[in-house]
């Protein structure tokens, strides 16, 4: 997969204005929680008009897992949960193989900070050739099996190709000409972040590394506030401790020489 083009920057720009601006600083972990409820009324009333532009509109569409079970997008896989979604082909010599390298390191984090309260879904571009043995056989060279007993579910999923473009398109990840969105080779390596119970999505690139991602997954589609701004609140209270001990007197008392 190939970078982002003009056509995607501007479904990425569609995807975020009015739903969430990506903030670059980090956000720290918070304690895992099961599909709390929204900080307040008028957040929950706020959140239900972006659902209404964006998250209502993804379809509810059947694919196929990789152990062979059908799985409806939004009732079974988005709602309820925290989700970081991202899209491959088995035959990816580019980009793919990194994207998922690094939703691989990102799991172990988004354990402590989500529990399953967060899930990944990656979700093949080339179904024609990305049967269910054949992600089955991929998903096992990155979703490694871990003891933590809160480790996020991670979903290789491959169905009808008309669905997953329809599910692409609603999910702005397309190109506008249709001989390059055709192309798996021409999609970009981008992740979509959100939370359906928050109304809170946005888009990004792969490129920053799996700490910055997690603060990312926690910054956009963290459940509460606390959560979303905790390492903000921290790295405020740091610097102001920091320039309180910088206004201390310093002593001035003299040496006395016996």
């Amino acid at each position: 997969m190939k970078t982002v083009t003009r056509s995607l920057l501007a479904a990425v720009l569609c995807l975020a204005t009015g739903l969430q601006a990506v903030d670059p600083a980090p956000v720290a972990a918070a304690t895992p929680e099961a599909a709390p409820p929204t900080d307040t009324p008028g957040a929950e009333q706020a959140a239900q008009l972006m659902r209404k532009h964006f998250a209502d509109k993804i379809p509810d569409l059947t694919l196929t897992n990789d152990h062979g079970q059908p799985v409806r997008f939004v009732t079974d896989l988005v709602k309820d949960h925290a989700v970081v979604i991202s899209f491959f082909y088995t035959n990816c010599r580019g980009t793919c193989p990194g994207t998922n390298a690094l939703l691989a390191g990102m799991r172990e984090t988004l354990a402590k900070d989500f529990g399953k309260s967060v899930r990944l879904i990656s979700i093949s571009v080339e179904p024609e050739v990305d049967d269910v043995p054949t992600i089955h056989e991929y998903a096992g060279f990155f979703r490694k099996p871990s003891a933590h007993p809160d480790m996020p579910d991670w979903h290789f999923l491959t169905g009808k190709p008309e669905d997953i473009k329809k599910l692409r398109r609603a999910l702005g990840y397309y190109e506008v000409d249709p001989k390059i969105d055709a192309d798996p080779t021409q999609h970009a390596a981008m992740l979509i972040l959100g939370n359906q119970a928050t109304g809170r999505w946005a888009m990004m690139p792969i490129g920053i590394g799996p700490d910055r991602m997690a603060g990312k997954v926690r910054l956009i589609a963290g459940w509460t506030s606390a959560q979303r701004y905790a390492d903000v609140y921290a790295h405020l209270e740091k610097n102001r401790k920091a320039e309180a001990a910088s206004e201390k007197p310093k002593t001035t008392a003299a040496v006395i020489q016996p």
